[in-house]
This record gives C-alpha cells, sequence and structure tokens, in this order.
C-alpha cells in the first residue's frame, strides 16, 4: 500500500504568484522597505474537506484556498507541511496587498483517517505569518451487520476474554466475571474482590485471571467458581500468560512506572518477582506463551519513545526488542499457528516468525488503537477504538472503522465497525463465533459484548 501523498499545484488570485515551480519572485518597484509589516493569513479552507475510502482509486484532487495579506508585499515564499512532516515551499511574486491563494491537491484516499495540512508564507526578510491548518477527512463504510450486540449498557467495562474449548471467561472492572457457552447468554460468577480484572488466560482445567493490587485469581471447573491466590497493592497486573509449569504474570508498577513482572512454579500458590527485568520505560501489557517463548507487549508513558517487546525462555530472564523507533505502544499479541502478531497504537499492527524478529504490515485506518485480536484458524481478526487523544480534545469529528480482518496474513484487509464508537479491548474465537468485550466508548462507564459468526 502507497503512503498517503499531496501534490500541490499553486497560484494566488490577487496577490500574484508565479504558479509555482522553481522561478524567482519579483517585487513592485513602489514596494516599501523590507521588514517594516509581518504577512499574515487568516483563512485555510478545503474543498471538498471529507471523501469516501479509495475514491477516485485512491487519489482524488481537493481544492484548497488561503486567504493572505501583507502592507509590505513583499511574500516571499508559501510553505505548506503535509502528512508524514515534510515540507514543501513555493515562490511567490505578489502584487496586490491582500488575495487568496488557491492549491490544487491530488490526496491519496488509501487510508481512512483524518489528515491535517499546514500552510504559511515567509517575506522577503523571513518574516513569517501565523500557521493555519485544515483536516482533510477520509471516511470509510464500514459493514457493521456482522456484528450483533449481546449485553449492552453494562455497569462495568470488561477488558478481556477467552474461549477456553468449553466456555468464554470475560474479565472487568469492580472484580467482574462472566462467563457463556456460547458468546450470547452470559452469567456473573462470584470471585470475593471488587478490584479491577485487566486479563484472563488458560491452560487445561487452569484458568487464572489478574489484574490490580498484584490480584490473581483461578479457576478450575470453567470460570464456574474462583479462588484468590495473591493479592498486595501498588502493581497493576495487565497480563498473563499460563503453560504447563508455570504462571507469568505482567503489567506496572504505580509508584515507579517499571514494567513488573512475577511468576508462580506451584499453581499460583507462591509467588518470585523477577527481578532483573529490562528497564526502558516501558510496562507489560499483554503476555503469550507458545513454542516455547514468552512474549510480553509493552506500554509507556511518553510519546517519544519506541516500541518493544519482551521475550523470555523461561520466564525468568527477559531481553527487549525494539520492533519500532516511534509510536510506543503494543497492546495485545496472539499467534496465528505461523506467526506471531502484535497490534497497537496509532493502527500498527507488527508480525514475527520467531518473537525475535519483527515487520510491520500496512493497514488502511490512521487514528485507531487496536487493542484486540483473534483468529479462527483461517481468518485474522483485530480491532480497538479511536485513538484516546481524540477523546482528550472533545468527541471524535466522525466515526471510523475500529476494526480490520485479514484472510492472507494482513497482506490485504477489510474494514469493518461494530457499533458507533464502541471500543474492543478484548477479543475471542470459539464455538463458531468471534466474541468481543469492551465499552460502549472510551470515555464511558459502561461495558459491552458482541459477537460475529
Amino acid at each position: 500500500m502507497r503512503k498517503s501523498l499531496i501534490y500541490l499545484v499553486l497560484f494566488f488570485v490577487g496577490c500574484g504568484g508565479n504558479g509555482g515551480g522553481d522561478a524567482g519572485f519579483t517585487l513592485p518597484a513602489s514596494a516599501p522597505l523590507v521588514g517594516q509589516h509581518v504577512p499574515e493569513i487568516s483563512s485555510l479552507t478545503l474543498s471538498p474537506d471529507a471523501i469516501m475510502f479509495m475514491e477516485g482509486n485512491g487519489t482524488v484532487t481537493v481544492t484548497a484556498r488561503v486567504d493572505c495579506r501583507d502592507a509590505g508585499l513583499d511574500i516571499r515564499t508559501l510553505w505548506v507541511e503535509i502528512p508524514g512532516g515534510t515540507r514543501l515551499s513555493f515562490p511567490v511574486t505578489q502584487s496586490t496587498e491582500s488575495g487568496t491563494l488557491t492549491e490544487q491537491i491530488a490526496m491519496s484516499t488509501e487510508k481512512i483517517g483524518a489528515f491535517i495540512l499546514e500552510a504559511w508564507v515567509i517575506d522577503t526578510v523571513g518574516n513569517s505569518s501565523n500557521h493555519l491548518s485544515a483536516e482533510f477527512d477520509v471516511v470509510g463504510t464500514a459493514d457493521t451487520d456482522e456484528w450483533t450486540g449481546r449485553l449492552t449498557g453494562l455497569p462495568f467495562i470488561l477488558n478481556d476474554v477467552l474461549w477456553d474449548g468449553d466456555n468464554f471467561i470475560a474479565v472487568g472492572d469492580s472484580g467482574v466475571i462472566l462467563t457463556s457457552d456460547d458468546g450470547i447468554d452470559w452469567a456473573e460468577r462470584e470471585t470475593f474482590t471488587d478490584v479491577d480484572l485487566h486479563a484472563v488466560a488458560a491452560q487445561g482445567s487452569d484458568i487464572v485471571a489478574v489484574g490490580h493490587d498484584t490480584t490473581v485469581l483461578l479457576s478450575t471447573d470453567n470460570g464456574e467458581s474462583w479462588g484468590i491466590k495473591h493479592s498486595g497493592n501498588r502493581i497493576r497486573l495487565a497480563a498473563v500468560a499460563v503453560n504447563s509449569s508455570q504462571f507469568v504474570a505482567g503489567g506496572m508498577d504505580l509508584q515507579t512506572g517499571d514494567a513488573f513482572i512475577m511468576r508462580s512454579e506451584d499453581r499460583g500458590d507462591t509467588w518470585t518477582v523477577v527481578d532483573s527485568l529490562p528497564q526502558s520505560g516501558h510496562f507489560v501489557t499483554d503476555l503469550i506463551y507458545l513454542n516455547g517463548l514468552f512474549v510480553a507487549t509493552t506500554d509507556v508513558f511518553s510519546s517519544e519513545s519506541d516500541t518493544r517487546v519482551l521475550v523470555s525462555l523461561d520466564g525468568n530472564v527477559w531481553h527487549d526488542i525494539i520492533i519500532r523507533d516511534d509510536v510506543a505502544a503494543s497492546y495485545a499479541i496472539l499467534h496465528d499457528g505461523n506467526q506471531f502478531i502484535a497490534v497497537g497504537s496509532h493502527s500498527t499492527v507488527f508480525v514475527s516468525l520467531d518473537g525475535y524478529n519483527w515487520a510491520e504490515l500496512q493497514t488502511p485506518v490512521q487514528d485507531v488503537d487496536y487493542l484486540s485480536a483473534a483468529w479462527n484458524g483461517s481468518k485474522l481478526v483485530v480491532a480497538g477504538g479511536i485513538t484516546w487523544w481524540y477523546w482528550w480534545v472533545g468527541i471524535p469529528p466522525f466515526e471510523r472503522p475500529v476494526g480490520i480482518s485479514s484472510t492472507d496474513g494482513g497482506a490485504t484487509w477489510a474494514i469493518f465497525d461494530i457499533d458507533g464508537y464502541y471500543q474492543s479491548r478484548g477479543m475471542a474465537w470459539g464455538n463458531g463465533r468471534f466474541v468481543s468485550v469492551g465499552q460502549s466508548t472510551p470515555i464511558s462507564g459502561e461495558g459491552a459484548i458482541y459477537t460475529s459468526d
């Protein structure tokens, strides 16, 4: 898939212009002394400002208009910053004090999302005008008919779900555990705790759930009854993996922000804290054990950091591996029988055959955080919610598909939505259907369960 490209053809109406290219600018003889006036631009508009995904076979022309003013009549250069941070400069010939800059932009429609274009002008002595930006939205039409709401408006958020071969087990905030043999009808189970539960894993008859305050719960009867195997404080356990010889749980030390991993070799009766973890500011978000290897995905407080996984052969000695120089977060991991698949922030999907060497797959949607993934033997389904920073400043400007699926290992993707601004926080496949658990919106306290056959 190509990266988004923007091509610009520029001309001024009123302010004048030379249509771009390498030609120089000219100043009228009556121009005042340079440096006496700072140029300004007063508006930046796009037409159209929204377009459908893959319209124009991947490229459409957008008209952009910028109103400009400079009493000094010495605007020298128009600067335009396009998605990805590339800055383009265009020489300007100015003949009037005010006017309109018009741009014809060929913009890619190959990725769904909101793309920001920024513009400003510079005069002959280097004075810069104010900067203006405009958003261009590529909107996807996604199928929602395949997903059915089974439980909505729940008074608690659900964070993870698994299929243990007989039942779905979902865990959530306030110590909630729900079970279902078909993903449609659910029963709540007594857990004897009210801490938030973030992850669940199974091996044979053992089902282990973990959460806040270093809480570990164990069930040996398909999730019907639970006992507390460990509890403490200051640690948020967000991940757990189980094999035939040990339980391994990971998360974050809430006092330091460091990664935390502990392990038990006696089915949760006693635990040992791993004290030799690589500490690079990353904390554990998910864990998997397969093919003799533990792999943990991580997040980090700083958006300036890189994306890493932790790997271990024995659950005790861990190594951190950088899989991308930026982005920072991967939230969920699974194995499709051939490769590890990690999904994360900014619509990222990474794959690895051995857990040590990773490649990033191209995805068709921008500004979605992928929090969940599942595999049914032939189809990979990945889902999440609109990137959190949109909600930080208000409701996102438009809904976008929160899910993608692939039947060819991620070479090509289909897009789907589940229900409006719903955020999928956990995904599992079992009994002939995918089950997604999460919350109604990223800023609501309501949980929900959806299924797709």
